[in-house]
């Protein structure tokens, strides 16, 4: 193993990461305050803090370690995965009408967290491994078969949005391995009749009204679109700077059912207006974009695929979340990544993040000029090709 070049760090990947945990835990203080006047830091915030640093220091322990130790161990950590998703619906704790966690007292982890992290290794060994033969469909198909087993589990807890996010994990990673686009349009035209099936056969009512109310909440503004309305309510009421930290009256006032999960960042918006919503966003894909630099940067195939893998799962995240919050998407109970309450979201993420500085740390500066750019040894990325073996 390689310890790795610090100097290889990526400090604005480093950076980002801090403030955003930062700012998360200072949003769930101000999303689950008592009272105008109390500043007593809760259960919620104290377990927030504790979690962000837990799993910045878990962060620090995994970019420490060479990323293709991994390796070895996919498997069992992928049999490990599925394993803890069956669990969960044999003694699983119900929460708002999903079967999603093990309460293990002093922490109830949620297994379909994780699970996203092993797509991500999973995915990234057999695409890394086969990379010469990804123009075969059978592997296309192997790949399919094995995010299909944990996003169908997921999805009996119930809990379509993850079972969406796995989903979205499998299709970027297959467009960063350069799989064939003749594979990707056929998968597509196949998925199109079974999409219809799984609506009409599969789905339940009360997931389908979730997925249209947003359409239309106002057809029931006491039930499934009161929280829809409330958000465009409380987005609203920021305007272009808000109303400051702590003086939102919606998010205060109590308005916004789970607003410290699901609907923080109408509170985010509530209380810095438009200028600190955009902000924020565009925080969140700073950090995408350069986990997307540490992919083009690797020696590897596997390290690439293995950072391309975290910017498609944080930046799917925020798509969804911030689509549900401002109406343009269903409401599918995706948190938004750090600023979202939630111990598992959290630590799940930053150990990806881990992974992304393990390549950063192992990866070779990049020498510009002449034909192709020099990745590390063994590799090499000219302007019309992938990663490939010299």
């Amino acid at each position: 193993m390689r310890s790795g070049n610090l100097n290889n760090l990526d400090f604005p990947l480093a950076l980002c990461t801090l403030a955003l945990c930062g700012i998360g835990v200072l949003m769930v203080f101000s999303a689950t305050r008592e009272g105008e006047h109390s500043f007593v830091l809760n259960d919620f915030v104290l377990r927030q803090g504790i979690y962000a640093l837990i799993g910045l220091l878990l962060m620090l322990v995994v970019a420490r370690l060479d990323y293709r130790v991994l390796e070895s161990f996919i498997l069992p950590f992928y049999l490990g995965i599925v394993g803890l998703l069956g669990l969960v619906m044999l003694l699983g704790v119900t929460s708002y009408g999903s079967q999603r966690w093990i309460n293990l007292g002093f922490f109830p982890i949620q297994p379909s967290e994780l699970a996203k992290l092993c797509v991500v290794l999973t995915l990234a060994k057999v695409l890394a491994s086969h990379e010469r033969d990804l123009h075969r469909v059978k592997w296309f198909l192997a790949a399919v078969a094995l995010v299909a087993v944990p996003a169908a589990i997921v999805y009996k807890q119930p809990d379509l949005g993850t079972a969406i996010v796995l989903v979205a994990i499998l299709l970027g990673m297959s467009v960063g391995a350069r799989v064939r686009g003749r594979i990707l349009i056929g998968a597509g035209v196949v998925v199109l009749p079974l999409l219809y099936f799984f609506w009409g056969y599969v789905m339940d009512d009360y997931q389908k009204q979730r997925l249209t109310i947003f359409l239309n909440p106002d057809n029931d503004p006491t039930g499934a679109g009161y929280n829809i309305i409330q958000t465009a309510i409380t987005i609203g009421s920021g305007g272009l700077f808000g109303q400051g930290y702590l003086g939102g009256t919606q998010s205060q006032l109590k308005f916004l059912k789970v607003q410290y999960s699901d609907f923080i960042f109408s509170v985010v918006a509530e209380e810095f207006g438009y200028i600190g919503a955009i902000c924020l966003i565009a925080l969140l894909f700073v950090l995408v974009w350069r986990c997307l630099v540490v992919a083009s940067r690797s020696g590897d195939a596997y390290g690439s695929l293995i950072a391309i893998g975290v910017a498609t799962w944080v930046g799917v995240q925020v798509f969804i979340n911030v689509g549900m919050n401002i109406r343009l998407m269903p409401v599918t109970g995706i948190p938004l990544p750090f600023i979202s309450y939630g111990g598992s979201s959290l630590m799940s993420i930053l150990l990806g993040l881990g992974l992304v500085q393990s390549v950063a740390l192992r990866s070779s500066p990049v020498i510009f000029g002449g034909k192709n750019t020099r990745l590390g040894a063994g590799w090499t990325r000219s302007a019309r090709t992938t990663l490939r073996p010299r």
